[in-house]
């Protein structure tokens, strides 16, 4: 008689983590992919990319549930089940700060992207293009109407400090040497799974996730056994119980297999 599988709850970067250097996925991420599935676990994206971004992933590889925007919004088997969005007054401060410094931001919304300044095209394009995206088009958007769930900014770490000491009530995490993700304050990719784990009945022994960038130590950390990629920086890596291969390099499968899980 074959022994009982314990269903996990197995969480996934995108950028990094399923996705190798070229933005494309490796024939055995795919298969690491099937094999949880027939064995009944249950997959969670987990981004800092907003749903525009992230549909082309979700549709490629089939995931129902996805966690975007570093946590800000949550979706179990396609329908919207968490919202954390930005308060319209201090985002309003922050912008006027941006507009002084002549720091650049895109605010993303559910299914948008809303460029508000145009100071340097080029260091916005070159951080959009690490999750493939092209740089947003201007847009006006109506602060106090629209739900505002994250905002980009572009900015080198120069100005990390002086920003964040005026704004204690958002996060500031970087993704890229020119780009950092803003969202509320105690909000995460780790917060909203272990929301998510309480409502789907998971508990933290239940939890595996896989990362590489600094918006995913807190996940790393909050799982029962948090994966870091080859690729990660040697401070992610110290957030980790498990440190495999490279997203190039067939980490993922090697980490799954490592843990006896496919």
């Amino acid at each position: 008689m074959s022994a009982t599988v314990t269903k996990k709850m197995v969480i996934f970067d995108i950028d990094g983590t399923l996705l190798r250097s070229d933005k494309n996925v490796s024939l055995s991420t795919l298969e690491a992919l099937t094999r949880l599935r027939e064995q009944g676990h249950t997959l969670f994206l987990a981004t800092g990319r907003s749903l525009f971004y992230t549909k082309p992933v979700i549709d490629l590889l089939g995931f129902e549930n996805y966690i975007l925007c570093n946590g800000a919004i949550g979706f179990i088997n396609h329908l919207q089940k968490f919202s954390n969005e930005l308060a319209s007054e201090d985002l309003t401060s922050l912008l006027d700060r941006f507009s002084e410094l002549e720091i650049d931001a895109v605010l993303v919304t559910l299914d948008r992207l809303h460029r508000v300044s145009s100071f340097d095209l080029a260091k916005m394009k070159n951080a959009m293009s690490y999750v493939g995206g092209d740089l947003p088009p201007i847009r006006k958007i109506n602060q106090s109407k629209e739900q505002i769930y994250q905002v980009l900014a572009f900015y080198d770490q120069t100005a990390d400090k002086d920003i964040a000491s005026r704004f204690a009530d958002f996060d500031f995490v970087r993704w890229h040497e020119h780009g950092v993700d803003i969202l509320p304050a105690e909000g995460s990719k780790a917060a909203t799974i272990s929301a998510f784990a309480g409502q789907l009945a998971f508990e933290k022994k239940d939890i595996i996730s896989f990362g590489d960038g600094l918006n995913d130590r807190e996940m790393l950390q909050a799982a029962d056994v948090g994966v870091a990629m080859g690729n990660a920086s040697a401070e992610v890596k110290g957030c980790a119980d498990l440190v495999t291969d490279t997203n190039d390099n067939d980490g993922i499968f090697k980490a799954l297999r490592r843990l006896a899980l496919i």
